[in-house]
């Protein structure tokens, strides 16, 4: 009987002691997960510490912390938490975020490096491949800068800002009639943007399309661009095609 006792003893001691353990570090987390997804940051941030404390080797838990940094305002943590994510386990997403933070920090060439390593990984994510290509963009890197909004265009349709860098880089390269394409998808999805015309301009008269030039340049100045250089253009294109009394009253303007 002596044994039966001792293993009475033994049952309830160990039902004791894990009735008085805390939680696992993945419940600890899921605690921190659900406050994120109420919008309850400062809950989120303690309870993914906590993790972090009983298990600092999980990638994810520094990813998702970092996350509810750059959802409280606090991106010098997050920088802090997505690279140290990255050297347990390098990942696109943490890159991407990464590449954003730099990006909108005004530091574009981290934020490209950030952005390759991001898509070294995973071809798409996001807005990456949006903002890299305006970067490539700024750098005049126009075919690279094409190749990123291209493969942006072809997720996230409906953009305009992309549609107009991206005609602007098919411009820039002489892709003429794609850049009309791509730029009338921008007038499509944002109306009343005179810089999508003023393009369209550029265009056209790269073209030597007259008619059509004008038609793009009487757009801008009817979207409010009333600049005397503007109808100094619109003016030498109406005397073109042959409208004389219009290109009179546009050089009034000048």
């Amino acid at each position: 009987m002596k044994w039966i006792s001792i293993l009475i003893w033994l049952l309830f001691w160990t039902a004791m002691l894990f009735s008085q353990s805390g939680p696992t570090p993945t419940e600890t987390f899921k605690d921190g997960y659900s406050a994120f997804q109420q919008g309850d940051y400062q809950n989120a941030i303690k309870n993914y510490t906590d993790a972090i404390h009983m298990d600092p080797n999980r990638q994810y838990f520094y990813y998702n912390r970092a996350m509810a940094y750059v959802a409280q305002g606090n991106p010098e943590l997050a920088v802090l938490d997505f690279r140290h994510a990255n050297d347990l386990k390098p990942t696109a997403e943490a890159y991407g975020q990464l590449g954003l933070i730099e990006y909108h920090k005004g530091n574009l060439k981290e934020a490209q490096a950030d952005f390759e390593n991001a898509r070294s990984l995973k071809e798409d994510i996001g807005e990456m491949n949006f903002y890299l290509g305006l970067i490539y963009f700024k750098n005049e890197s126009f075919e690279d800068g094409l190749k990123c909004f291209t493969a942006y265009t072809d997720v996230y349709k409906t953009n305009p800002e992309a549609y107009y860098y991206r005609g602007f880089c098919e411009a820039k390269l002489g892709q003429y009639e794609q850049a009309l394409v791509s730029l009338k998808f921008a007038t499509v999805y944002k109306l009343g943007d005179w810089r999508y015309y003023m393009k369209m301009y550029d265009v056209y008269t790269a073209l030597h399309d007259d008619q059509r030039a004008l038609n793009n340049i009487s757009m801008v100045i009817e979207l409010g661009q009333r600049k005397p250089e503007f109808y100094s253009i619109r003016a030498k294109l109406y005397h073109a095609v042959g409208e004389e009394t219009l290109a009179e009253e546009d050089l009034q303007m000048v």
